[in-house]
């Protein structure tokens, strides 16, 4: 306060001592006529104390500006004082708004504390309640647990007795059912035997048919005898496959009519093939088992079919019942292929030991072709035969060699399901082969 009238009096005397100074110039520029840009004395002097004026304008004015800080800022930052001042309203109005709604926030929580308090005088009287009625269960449950030890023991008693219950009940119950079982494996051992009483009955009757004709001497057909086997090779067509079986059935209809009426021996009668017999018999098989064999068929894979004969027939019977064997046909042994072998020590052995020997590398032969699945004669139960002049040939050609051999028997060319084995024997002497069969 004091600063700012300091200010102002040094303004005034300074303006004084200025004007002052300036009517003094102008008086003596007036005096001495001086000439100013060719101008006339008069108006030097009017120019001089105009310049003199503005100087004293100029002086206070800057002695304002360097003396007020506020000053210099009102001249100079007017405009952005302003907008700040503009700024600072409009964050004013919006705090006040903020302010508003806080207000009316505060009241709304207020209201709800309110609500809240008295929510919570309420709980804490039912908490009041609660609790008193939580004594009282307390003692209750008292009384309840003091019952119940007197209870889980009448029930401990109660579970020992229902032990001693369940142990006998499942006693009962395994005896039952070990009873009902033994009633039943007994009933189906009881039909079982029926069954084959009355199938040993039919068999006992057929083999006492087949034991009289045998006795008779004229039975021409063994049951289970081979009458025809055929290769049937990839058919897809139902109508070729039943061809196929029409014309195995025809065969074996030719070999039981070569059988029966030349008593021919059933090698002879199956290479026959191409030689007719005169009213051959009829063969009997089910419709049934023919539509299954044309339907197995025609799936387009390679089988070996046999007919065989069901019973014993005697010679010049009209009809022969049959049924069929049908088995995939694969290859069992390559051309070449060891089927059996063993070692011989010719050195120790004489013929008929050798012939021996042989015979068992025979049966190992047609051992090991029937378990890789060449089908057998069922009568014979072999699956080929071997010349017996090649095998006396062999053996003698053996005789002459010494030491220890590995005889084989190896198959000449490929053999198939249908068979025969066809086999050839092959010594072998420290990796060598020194003799082969005929």
């Amino acid at each position: 306060m004091v600063a700012g009238y300091t200010l102002i009096l040094v303004i005034l005397v300074l303006g004084g001592l200025i004007a002052t100074l300036g009517d003094r110039i102008g008086t003596r520029v007036g005096k001495a006529r001086l000439s100013l840009f060719k101008l006339r004395p008069r108006t030097t002097a009017v120019l001089v104390t105009i310049a003199t004026g503005g100087v004293i304008s100029a002086t206070t004015l800057g002695i304002l500006l360097a003396a007020d800080q506020q000053l210099r800022d009102g001249l100079f930052r007017l405009h952005q004082i302003q907008e700040d001042l503009e700024r600072v309203e409009k964050q004013k109005n919006t705090a006040q708004t903020e302010l508003a709604t806080a207000l009316t926030q505060l009241q709304r929580t207020q209201a709800q504390l309110q609500a809240a308090d008295r929510n919570v005088k309420a709980i804490e009287a039912k908490l009041a309640q609660v609790n008193r009625n939580y004594q009282n269960a307390l003692a209750k449950l008292a009384t309840a647990e003091q019952e119940s030890r007197t209870l889980e023991a009448q029930i401990q008693e109660l579970k020992q007795d229902r032990g001693q219950l369940q142990a006998q009940l499942q006693q009962a119950q395994a005896q039952v059912a070990q009873a009902r079982a033994q009633a039943e494996r007994l009933r189906r051992e009881g039909q079982q035997l029926q069954t084959s009483i009355a199938q040993l009955e039919l068999v006992r009757g057929r083999l006492e048919q087949e034991i009289g004709q045998l006795r008779q001497g004229n039975v021409a057909i063994r049951r289970e005898q081979v009458l025809a086997t055929a290769t049937i090779r990839a058919i897809y067509d139902k109508e070729l496959a039943r061809q196929a079986v029409e014309q195995t059935l025809q065969e074996a209809s030719r070999v039981a009519g070569c059988l029966g009426q030349s008593q021919s021996p059933p090698e002879v009668c199956l290479s026959q093939t191409n030689v007719s017999i005169p009213n051959p018999p009829r063969i009997r098989i089910s419709t049934t088992e023919v539509n299954n064999l044309v339907n197995t068929l025609s799936n387009g894979r390679d089988y070996v079919m046999r007919v065989l004969a069901s019973a014993n027939y005697s010679s010049g019977e009209p009809e022969v019942g049959v049924f069929t064997d049908l088995t995939p046909n694969r290859l069992i042994f390559p051309a070449g292929a060891v089927v059996a072998q063993i070692p011989l020590d010719l050195g120790t052995m004489d013929e008929p030991a050798i012939l021996s020997q042989l015979d068992r590398l025979f049966l190992a032969s047609n051992l090991r072709a029937r378990q890789s699945g060449i089908l057998a004669d069922p009568l014979t139960n072999k699956v080929g035969s071997f010349s017996q002049v090649a095998l006396v040939q062999f053996v003698e050609q053996l005789q002459n060699l010494k030491g220890v051999v590995q005889v084989q028997s190896v198959a000449r060319r490929p053999i198939y399901t249908a068979g025969p084995l066809d086999i050839q024997l092959v010594a072998v002497q420290n990796g060598e082969v020194v003799l082969r069969s005929s």
